[in-house]
């Protein structure tokens, strides 16, 4: 049939249409499918912040485990003070120094270990001192134990589970808008092919109007017909030129938005498009599509992802509940010394040895504020849920509308089809009835716009079905780089 269409095109074109459209002055790029879905996947500007919110999701994953680094401290400092003495040989002047260091390290299960070097050293004009001056050093070893709040590892790796989640959600969201961009820039090109689709259809209705126009030219020359007839084809060839160029316009229109979900900064060349939509029929699956849109859709693990998250949050705000009680203890060596060199010798030698253990207390008595943060993560929680409920009801409804769509074009496609060929055969009937007198330029013209609307609609319907299987790819996450089904 199209074949008939294109013949009948030929054999129509006595008149060529005059001067050359904008569309075909420019610089044309080809184009596929596959192409431009790969360019959009590489350059594509919303994609790229989606892959930077991936980005802030590392760095916030990266300093949550920054709770169980070595945390390495030091201080050093000096002070001096006249006093009055108030005893035979008291001090007037004492002098005191200290400088220390210390690491730390908190474990998953909540215990904090410390290693800690002190030193000292005191200065007085005070008389009976043993030693004076003085320098003292020493070795500390100490322990702390949440045995309330904070204990164990799930309490303590809260933050960093839950940004490891967020993470994870953040790449699935990456996916899930690839799959997106990948859909709507299949959908921009297959507008584009309709557009230029479109244009050769004005073309040949324009061709079938300006024959027509000279034929009933030459009938009213031979006095076949009345000097009136000769303005509806005239109206009609004005008219069909109104219509190539706005079908030149989309051909613009959808270029641009094609343009801008490849982010192609080259906006003087024009695209054209080397694929054309398939429309063999597919066979359809709907258990088989709901299942993996709800198995396998980034955004819905993304979701699920965050559920988890939300509820790591909620238990960590529980405990934040309980009081802060913590077993504490230490062991130290140390030694004193006029020398600072002979004090560091008598901590590592002669040694005096110190220790201490207990326990440790608090909890605000009202605690409005962990109070507070579990409301809020509860909620958060509940929240999270809710949109994962909402999400999967969206999917599925999706999925059916789909699938039916799906369905319906493929049975549009056939009718469209007979419809463009019942047009042409009463195209081609009218035009031999005018020939023999026995049809009227109202009629032919009427039968021609017939014709092309046929022709129209055959191919939008054609679009449609490609588009829909685009929509089929989207709705299970999926990125293919064909234009086939």
């Amino acid at each position: 049939m199209r074949h008939n269409i294109y013949i009948l095109a030929a054999l129509a074109l006595v008149c060529t249409i005059p001067g050359t459209s904008p569309a075909e002055e420019k610089r044309f790029e080809e184009i596929t499918v596959k192409s431009a879905v790969e360019q959009a996947l590489a350059n594509n500007l919303s994609l790229k912040l989606q892959e930077e919110d991936v980005q802030v999701a590392k760095g916030e994953a990266y300093a949550a485990q920054g709770r169980f680094d070595i945390l390495l401290s030091a201080e050093a400092g000096g002070q001096g003070e006249e006093l009055t003495p108030l005893i035979p040989g008291g001090a007037e002047q004492v002098d005191t120094t200290h400088w220390n260091a210390k690491a730390e390290k908190v474990f998953t299960t909540g215990t904090t270990f410390s290693l800690g070097w002190n030193n000292s050293s005191f200065d007085s004009d005070a008389q009976a001192l043993l030693l004076n001056p003085s320098y003292s050093s020493g070795l500390v070893f100490g322990l702390s134990q949440p045995l309330l709040q904070g204990l164990g590892k799930a309490a303590q790796t809260a933050n960093l589970r839950t940004a490891e989640k967020q993470l994870a959600a953040a790449t699935h969201q990456v996916d899930s808008q690839a799959a997106d961009l990948a859909a709507l820039v299949k959908q921009a090109y297959w507008n584009l092919v309709f557009a230029w689709q479109d244009i050769e259809v004005q073309k040949i209705s324009l061709t079938l109007a300006k024959k027509l126009l000279e034929e009933t030219g030459e009938k009213i020359r031979a006095g076949k017909l009345a000097q009136v007839e000769i303005y509806q084809p005239q109206s009609e060839v004005a008219r069909r030129e109104e219509r190539l160029i706005s079908a030149e316009r989309a051909i613009g229109v959808a270029e641009d938005e094609l343009k801008l979900l490849l982010n192609n900064e080259d906006w003087f060349s024009s695209y054209k498009p080397l694929d054309q939509p398939v429309t063999d029929p597919i066979v359809l699956d709907l258990p088989a599509i709901l299942e993996n849109a709800l198995k396998n859709r980034p955004d819905i693990k993304a979701a699920d992802l965050n559920v988890e998250a939300a509820k790591i949050q909620e238990e960590s705000a529980n405990d934040k509940l309980l009081p802060n009680f913590a077993l504490v203890g230490g062991v130290g060596l140390g030694g004193v010394d006029e020398r600072y060199g002979d004090s560091v010798s008598n901590s590592l030698g002669n040694t005096d040895n110190l220790w201490q253990v207990g326990l440790t207390f608090t909890m605000p008595l009202e605690n409005s504020t962990a109070k507070g943060n579990v409301q809020k993560a509860s909620a958060q929680y509940r929240k999270a849920r809710t949109n994962t409920l909402l999400l999967r009801q969206q999917i599925k409804k999706t999925v059916r509308t789909t699938i039916r769509d799906i369905e319906l074009v493929i049975k549009a496609i056939e009718a469209t089809q007979k419809t463009s060929l019942a047009t042409l055969k009463r195209l081609e009937a009218e035009q031999a009835k005018f020939q023999s007198g026995r049809s009227t330029t109202l009629d032919v013209l009427i039968a021609q716009d017939a014709y092309s609307q046929a022709l129209s609609q055959e191919n939008l319907t054609n679009i449609s079905y490609a588009k829909t299987l685009a929509e089929l790819d989207r709705i299970q996450g999926l990125i293919t780089l064909t234009s086939t089904p």
